[in-house]
């Protein structure tokens, strides 16, 4: 199966429109979204800016492709630009069969492949923390708090580190508790594995990725993963995947102005890689 991964749109008209021209040009079977797909919203009203956007841009534009590239799935889950709403709105298009959600509760299967997605990241300076978790159980709360939406108020509320970090279940237990697919199978995940070449930052002396995310990567041994949320590390590491175990792990990066992307065969993952960066 032919696929096309890319994560990190964050709502940019151009790179939907490089993402379209990659899509007529290759004509994949499955297009993968790897969250952050978005603008944000301002804090006080944040469904006028990301909410409307899902409705009147985003799903139209899925609607689009399909139907111009008959036979294409998309299948997408969340990342931690992303409000809980957003997830709600998703979760009823993928009801209509407009796409796929992908979640680690229970896989999805296309063409023999299983998929589970995991939106979930460590915390970030960023102010949205509905998908923002501890990595691992004993980690200490991050300095920063936010917001999340509060579904029974209809509207974003504090989220202090003490009180909405602490409470929650970390990164790693969530992730003890995914179901696997059978062999051959992905994993989609919004937060890169720690230490590979596909966590780092400029200027940042140390990797960003989610230590939870390398251990089930390691224990689990998917197919491979497919990751995006920190947009430099290719350009940084020079490299826009890794190998963990027999695991290929990728993150094709992206830019403001630039589409990355990447493409592969599920049944030839190392022999079909391919990175794309268009203009």
């Amino acid at each position: 199966m032919r696929l096309c991964f890319c994560s990190d749109l964050h709502g940019r008209a151009p790179l939907y429109s490089q993402l379209e021209r990659l899509l007529r040009a290759e004509r994949p079977e499955l297009l993968v979204l790897g969250g952050d797909m978005f603008p944000d919203g301002d804090l006080d009203d944040p469904r006028a800016i990301q909410g409307r956007f899902v409705h009147e841009r985003f799903i139209p534009w899925v609607r689009r492709m399909r139907a111009e590239l008959a036979g294409m799935q998309v299948a997408c889950i969340l990342g931690n630009h992303d409000w809980l709403f957003s997830k709600d709105y998703l979760a009823e298009y993928h009801n209509q069969g407009a796409l796929v959600l992908l979640t680690h509760r229970a896989p999805w299967v296309l063409d023999g492949v299983g998929f589970i997605g995991y939106s979930r990241t460590p915390p970030t300076p960023y102010w949205v923390k509905d998908f923002e978790r501890l990595d691992m159980p004993d980690d200490p709360p991050p300095e920063m708090g936010g917001a999340i939406w509060d579904r029974t108020a209809q509207q974003p509320r504090a989220a202090e580190p003490e009180t909405y970090f602490v409470p929650q279940t970390s990164l790693q237990s969530e992730l003890a508790g995914a179901v696997q697919p059978p062999a051959p199978w992905v994993f989609v995940c919004h937060a890169p594995p720690h230490a590979s070449m596909l966590d780092r930052l400029p200027h940042v002396d140390h990797p960003v990725g989610s230590r939870a995310v390398r251990r089930f990567i390691e224990q689990r041994q998917p197919l491979c993963s497919l990751h995006g949320h920190i947009h430099e590390s290719p350009a940084v590491t020079g490299a826009y995947f890794d190998l963990i175990g027999v695991t290929t792990s990728v993150n094709p990066g992206q830019s403001n102005t630039r589409l990355h992307a990447a493409l592969l065969e599920t049944g030839n993952v190392k022999g079909s890689l391919q990175h794309r960066v268009l203009a």
